[in-house]
């Protein structure tokens, strides 16, 4: 996470642990890249949870809300795109920020991910129980989330083909119940398409429909762009997925697209399909509402184990991110060699980082017993400093300097450098939002302190060991020099 220099520890062994010479099993092409970052983001676990809450929110407004942080999210995936062209290399956002704004916006970036990622998978793990309960009575979710977890770790130490065939198998499930939510709206359409141009929300005073205010729609772009998350995922397997200089800006467009259009079309289908807005808003679930209504109990229960199922298969993908996130990071000699040593080796069997993906399992597993609105205030906010991270790195990453060398071949977003202001933009919006709402104070707290820890710790320590080294820039790419 700090540029390269004569002082300071020394070197890790580099012929160990980089991937220079594809350690790391370059296998996967674009599509397997792809099932891996939409089983991460998890569209129908994303509608079921976040857009059926934003549903009893916003009412309406979940279309323009849901429309317009498509739009956001495809600008900021145009950014990830170029970047990690730019940059393929495992480890996300940390890999991103790290080399194109230096190594103390790098730890700030690393830190979130390191907090967040095991938290997020606490979050889904204890929320497996909820769905699984239809089928399967009793279930404790503390002790869920404790065994699926493990074995989602497990799991994700395999092979990455294998990880790909297995979380696209869930992914198929996962599509296929939203497919037929979709369905089930579009076959018995209630009200115009006009309807969803009007946004309205449940006025808990009288019972009916009333105006959904300015500050509302805002509130509903932020849980759609917070619902959409995850395509940027796809640079994680950077070092896995083929000739990828020049294929990741794909799967990292395709992973955001398909998300976008997943999760809103359904959602559309249920506002134009269900019998009453005002039922559907006032439902403790408006989504498992609509659904019970629409195909009756029994394909209910099926469609929440598909869900259930969704969230497992989230988990795996988060799994095998984490553990890439702390492997590139140990790479990089970013913490002390005694622990960068065993963290940045690959297994000879696998050719997975194992250990760096057990520890981060362990570190999920031991946010189980964190209380759960700790959990979700402490990964509420994080997103929007990702991202602001994310779009001042594609507003700087073409500035060239004499002698500086780039990438030949790669992605390079149109009318830059639009995309990234009009997103930074978008999340100092969602920001000023957060402020003014003291229900977000909580939750914006967390995510700026984890931000000052990953500043605090590079002046406390990386600035005072400037040994870490970017290892590896690309496998055999050629680069085109600065004239």
């Amino acid at each position: 996470m700090t540029t390269p220099t004569p002082a300071g520890p020394p070197a890790l062994d580099t012929a160990a642990t980089t991937t220079h010479g594809a350690q790391l099993s370059r296998s996967l092409g674009v599509g397997g890249n792809v099932l891996i970052t939409l089983s991460g983001i998890s569209p129908a676990s994303s509608v079921f949870i976040l857009g059926g809450a934003a549903l009893a929110t916003y009412g309406t407004g979940v279309f323009w809300g849901f429309l317009l942080a498509g739009v956001i999210s495809l600008l900021v995936a145009y950014c990830y795109a170029e970047l990690g062209s730019r940059h393929p290399i495992a480890g996300g956002d940390y890999t991103l920020v790290n080399r194109v704004l230096g190594p103390a916006a790098g730890a700030a970036v690393f830190f979130i991910n390191l907090i967040t990622l095991p938290l997020i998978v606490a979050i889904f793990g204890i929320g497996v129980a909820d769905y699984l309960g239809v089928a399967i009575a009793g279930l404790d979710p503390m002790w869920t989330a404790l065994i699926v977890i493990a074995l989602a770790t497990v799991t994700a130490c395999f092979n990455i083909r294998t990880n790909a065939w297995v979380t696209g198998a869930f992914l198929f499930v996962e599509m296929a119940a939203l497919a037929f939510l979709a369905l089930l709206g579009f076959i018995h359409i209630e009200r115009p398409v006009t309807a969803l141009l009007d946004p309205q929300a449940l006025d808990a005073a009288t019972g009916g429909l009333a105006p959904l205010g300015i500050a509302g729609l805002v509130l509903a772009v932020t849980q759609g762009i917070f619902s959409y998350n995850g395509y940027g995922g796809a640079i994680y397997f950077a070092e896995e997925t083929r000739n990828a200089r020049r294929t990741i800006a794909r799967a990292v467009l395709w992973s955001a697209l398909i998300t976008v259009v997943a999760e809103i079309v359904p959602l559309s289908a249920i506002l134009l399909g269900t019998d009453s807005l005002e039922e559907l808003f006032g439902a403790a679930l408006p989504v498992e509402s609509f659904l019970t209504a629409r195909a009756g109990e029994a394909v209910s229960i099926v469609i929440l184990v598909a869900i259930a199922l969704a969230i497992v298969n989230a988990i795996i993908a988060i799994a095998l991110q984490s553990g890439r996130l702390l492997f590139a990071a140990a790479r990089d000699q970013a913490m002390p060699a005694a622990i960068a040593r065993p963290l940045a080796t690959i297994s000879p069997t696998t050719r997975m980082p194992v250990r760096a993906t057990i520890v981060m399992g362990l570190i999920a597993l031991a946010a189980c017993f964190v209380p759960f609105d700790i959990l979700l205030n402490a990964t509420g906010s994080t997103l929007a400093f990702s991202y602001g991270f994310i779009a001042i790195a594609a507003l700087v990453v073409r500035r060239r300097r004499a002698g500086e060398t780039v990438p030949s071949g790669g992605f390079r977003m149109p009318l830059w450098p639009a995309p990234p202001v009009v997103a930074l933009i978008a999340i100092a919006t969602i920001f000023v939002v957060g402020i003014l709402d003291p229900a977000q104070w909580l939750s914006l707290g967390l995510a700026a302190g984890i931000v000052a820890a990953g500043f605090l710790y590079y002046l406390l320590y990386l600035r005072r060991h400037p040994g870490a080294a970017h290892l590896l820039e690309a496998d055999d790419d050629e680069l085109e020099p600065v004239k």
